[in-house]
């Protein structure tokens, strides 16, 4: 009997998952998110493939191991097609605007040599990584030349370091920050003239007290070979319109593989669950094929505090909002369309999300779906403070997914914003807001006493009346002997 009705309850679940995907059903890859207790939720689909553009469907010779790719604000988007050594230039329709091999430098016929990294200021000036000629490279939108510098012998480098730049981003301060391969202490940061002024958002490793205490009896052989322990590299990076950093990269504990870095170097990303750090995927196989923790190679800055994160390691596309809640995931790895064969780049224009994938040499291009959609502009209303206008999205998310805890959520603080705290009640424990159900609940309980404390004060006041006086008449009628 209770295995039947575990079948029955087990048909229902996937019956109810069946019938809120089915309208994107045929896409190749699975769609999930994780519950407050990290356990693994099947989802909608959020993000579908809409289509792809290699090298030939843009009438010019294959990308070869392409590595990079940017947006400027106008929605034309730029390649660094590596083994080409060239940048390749799309319009917004995905079209072929240009491709550059080479431009003038001092009156000469200069060109690029392996670029690994390209992104495009505010401005419009194209940055460029140009990895094997060991400098980085800026010109307008137009191919000329503004600067070009690569990294002379520095103290805080030592004699024999070779700079090899593989990513660059720069704030509107026209401060460059680049990482380069090879480099553990942190991303190179250079001035608008392009002098190297040290290292930023170093990532720390965390010395336990006893490799602590060993350090103390150990031998100077011995903690030579301790300091060996280093950390790891970053590997991308992207830089928001406040000129925040966020650079995808893990330390020794592998819990968080994202950082919001400021001015300052300190890493101020936010994330109110405690319970779920920023890193991918929670739960994975420890052996077997695409076993491990998630490895994210690239990063992307969205609107309204959304950035979405490229995992290599399973080719998901993992989205987070400010607040460091996991959004949607979608995307995989294999040979059909919407998933990839080595995603190495992402990047965004309007609400799209592109992937460069470089065993491919393509570009494939997701567009969201009504429930990715919803998503996207409830988690906007809410990073705008207006949680009112986002109860409707919300409401339209739960019809589709009625396990998403974060739509809850976001009802439940609109009902507390509106004092309307019993309803708030409902809405928070759903969404597992602890501490916004805590306010709801004192709120409601003060509510209640101001409502009903008298009567029940009156009543309390009587019982203790009723009591205390035949407890006395008991007391008097034996005092009397009756």
């Amino acid at each position: 009997m209770k295995r039947k009705l575990c079948s029955i309850l087990l048909f229902i679940t996937v019956l109810t998952v069946s019938c809120s995907t089915a309208a994107y059903a045929d896409v190749s890859y699975e769609c999930y998110n994780y519950d407050y207790w990290g356990n693994v939720v099947p989802s909608p689909v959020s993000y579908t493939p809409e289509r792809t553009v290699s090298g030939a469907d843009l009438g010019i010779s294959d990308f070869n191991t392409p590595s990079d790719m940017a947006f400027d604000g106008e929605g034309n988007l730029y390649v660094a097609d590596t083994g080409n050594s060239r940048i390749v230039v799309l319009n917004r329709d995905l079209t072929l605007k240009k491709v550059i091999t080479q431009f003038g430098n001092k009156g000469k016929k200069d060109t690029f040599k392996k670029p690994e990294g390209i992104t495009v200021g505010s401005d419009g000036t194209i940055h460029i990584a140009d990895t094997e000629n060991h400098r980085i490279v800026s010109m307008n939108s137009s191919g000329k030349l503004i600067r070009v510098f690569g990294l002379t012998k520095n103290s805080l480098t030592g004699s024999n370091f070779v700079f090899l730049p593989t990513k660059v981003g720069v704030d509107r301060a026209n401060r460059y920050y680049v990482i380069a391969s090879h480099v553990t202490n942190g991303i190179m940061g250079f001035d608008a003239n392009g002098e190297f002024s040290g290292y930023f958002g170093s990532l720390k490793v965390q010395t336990s007290l006893a490799e602590k205490f060993w350090k103390t009896v150990a031998t100077k052989e011995q903690r030579s070979q301790m300091e060996l322990f280093i950390p790891t590299e970053f590997n991308n990076l992207d830089i928001d319109s406040d000129g925040f950093v966020y650079a995808t990269g893990t330390d020794d504990s592998e819990d968080q593989s994202i950082r919001k870095i400021n001015p300052s170097g300190v890493d101020v990303l936010v994330n109110y669950n405690s319970t779920k750090p920023i890193c991918g995927d929670l739960s994975y196989n420890s052996a077997g094929s695409y076993s491990g923790p998630s490895k994210f190679v690239d990063i992307i800055v969205r609107k309204k505090g959304i950035y979405s994160a490229l995992d290599s390691t399973r080719g998901r596309i993992f989205t987070y909002d400010s607040e460091g809640n996991l959004l949607y995931v979608f995307g995989g790895l294999g040979s059909q369309l919407g998933t990839f064969k080595n995603p190495i780049a992402i990047g965004s224009w309007n609400e799209g999300i592109y992937i460069l994938d470089q065993n491919r040499a393509q570009i494939i291009v997701f567009q969201p779906t009504q429930y990715g959609q919803l998503i996207n502009k409830a988690v906007g209303l809410r990073f705008d403070g207006d949680e009112t206008k986002a109860v409707s999205c919300w409401k339209n998310v739960l019809k589709l997914d009625s396990h998403y805890e974060l739509a809850y959520d976001g009802i439940g603080k609109s009902l507390l914003a509106s004092n309307k705290n019993k309803e708030a009640m409902y809405y928070l424990k759903k969404g597992m807001d602890k501490r916004n159900y805590s306010i709801a609940f004192h709120r409601y309980r003060n509510e209640w006493m101001r409502k009903y404390g008298s009567i029940v004060a009156i009543i309390l006041l009587g019982i203790i009346v009723f009591f205390a006086g035949r407890s006395f008449y008991r007391r008097r009628k034996f005092n009397r002997g009756e």
